[in-house]
């Protein structure tokens, strides 16, 4: 058996700790089957953006018309679309790789790793020891126990990312992030796209105004139906048949489509490296339970990014792996701290939340005020027609300090990152009110909202 000062599972946001390990001269194994870069890189973040941002062209021409010009798509290079996105993720990949080199005392073990005791890992047929452990496997897509589904051909968020050819239909289940995102995707790329959700609205984690809002959008391109339960899949000549309760009626439906994308939310990969072997405790949905130091239930091991299911954001991850490494080598104890890290959804509108929703606040018992401003109370928002996209404000009682804020519309990710920095200095309204903003810009809408306060 040989041993480690380090072993890292996973090579998505490990990769923080497999650097600062090296570089403090410890022995590192770095455990990861897959491509290095973890799921962000590879079926995730980047490449669905890079898909989306073709989409967002598209979906343009309706601005477009909006303000006087009508554009129109010649062409749609599908597979040469497809193939950009690979080629940049196997750069991407071969560079990770090569970074390794600059790093010494780490060895790359290519293959699955499992637990086989609280600080013993058996990869590739061997066993290894680490002082320290590191778990950062992610998850993988859940799989509905629904009947038939086995039996017909289905998409994954994962899978999709090989796809060539591009279907004429598609049925998408879930309402969430990754439906939406990806709905916006294939409708743009010509697809009839029917997205079933089984409760009353799409991204039940936003507010209800900002589901409300993309619903309304996203309805003019495809077919949305929520609050409609899929019971059946079956095989059909032409694709799938997706049988469908509605939840209030209680009314069957059927959807018939070449391609099923499924698309129901993400399920800890706790199970494949044998968590429960390790001794770390586990929540019911078998994410690994950890404390505000990314401390799991085993002294010497931490659990980083998906894998502990508190902020499933591959910025979040990254700043989970400065706080285990701060506590397991530098021996500083630096909490983490959950209030400012922002999300976005970039759907067609964008959508970008940091902090608490109103519905989250009242629960707290909290003394709050909220305010709303649209992107038409700026001339930029006022120039470019935009009169769906708005942004709203969860402020303390004392009117002094930003629970949350919230955006939907054009570049909200970016426009949210003001707040952001600001809530992660204290949240002071009168920071982002005195701030001198360029005119006309959208930036304009962040005071905007805040001078509705009063």
């Amino acid at each position: 058996m040989k041993d480690y000062d380090i072993i890292v599972l996973g090579s998505g946001c490990g990769l923080e700790l497999v650097q600062q390990g090296s570089t403090r001269g410890l022995s590192v194994a770095l455990v990861e089957p897959g491509a290095l870069g973890g799921t962000c890189l590879n079926v995730g973040c980047i490449p669905s953006k890079m898909l989306i941002a073709t989409a967002d062209i598209i979906a343009e021409q309706d601005r477009a018309s909006r303000l006087g010009v009508e554009l129109y798509i010649q062409d749609i290079d599908f597979a040469g679309i497809m193939q950009r996105m690979r080629d940049s993720r196997a750069s991407s990949n071969e560079h990770l790789l090569a970074s390794l080199a600059d790093f010494p005392g780490v060895d790359l073990y290519r293959a699955s790793g499992a637990f086989a005791g609280p600080h013993e890992v058996e990869v590739d047929g061997q066993r290894i020891n680490g002082k320290e452990i590191f778990v950062g496997v992610g998850g993988r897509p859940f799989i509905p126990p629904i009947k038939g589904l086995s039996e017909v051909d289905y998409l994954t968020n994962e899978s999709l990312l090989e796809m060539t050819a591009l279907p004429n239909s598609m049925v998408i289940l879930g309402g969430g992030y990754i439906a939406v995102e990806y709905g916006h995707f294939f409708s743009a790329m010509g697809v009839q796209v029917t997205v079933l959700e089984m409760v009353d609205r799409l991204v039940i984690a936003e507010e209800e105004e900002i589901s409300a809002v993309l619903e309304e959008e996203l309805s003019t391109r495809f077919t949305i139906a929520t609050g409609t339960k899929a019971e059946e899949v079956q095989k059909t000549s032409t694709g799938v048949r997706v049988v469908a309760r509605n939840m209030h009626t209680g009314e069957t439906a059927f959807y018939d489509a070449q391609t099923l994308l499924v698309a129901v939310g993400r399920v800890p990969n706790s199970d494949i490296v044998r968590a429960d072997m390790a001794g770390l405790r586990m929540d019911g949905q078998g994410n690994i339970e950890v404390d505000e130091y990314m401390r799991t239930s085993q002294p010497g091991v931490w659990a980083i990014g998906d894998i502990n299911g508190k902020s499933m954001f591959r910025h979040s991850a990254n700043v989970m792996a400065l706080v285990a490494a701060a506590d397991a080598l530098e021996g500083r104890q630096v909490p983490m701290d959950y209030s400012a890290i922002p999300h976005a959804v970039y759907s067609y509108p964008q959508i970008a939340s940091v902090g608490m929703t109103e519905a989250q606040a009242r629960e707290a018992g909290l003394e709050f005020s909220v305010a709303r401003a649209p992107y038409t109370s700026t001339a930029k928002g006022e120039a470019l027609a935009e009169d769906a996209g708005f942004a709203k404000a969860i402020v303390a009682g004392d009117g002094e300090r930003i629970l949350g804020f919230h955006i939907v519309g054009p570049h909200a990710p970016i426009l949210i990152q003001e707040v952001v920095n600001a809530m992660q200095s204290g949240g002071h309204v009168d920071e982002l009110v005195r701030g001198v903003h360029i005119h006309p810009s959208l930036s304009e809408l962040i005071p905007s909202v805040l001078a509705e306060l009063g």
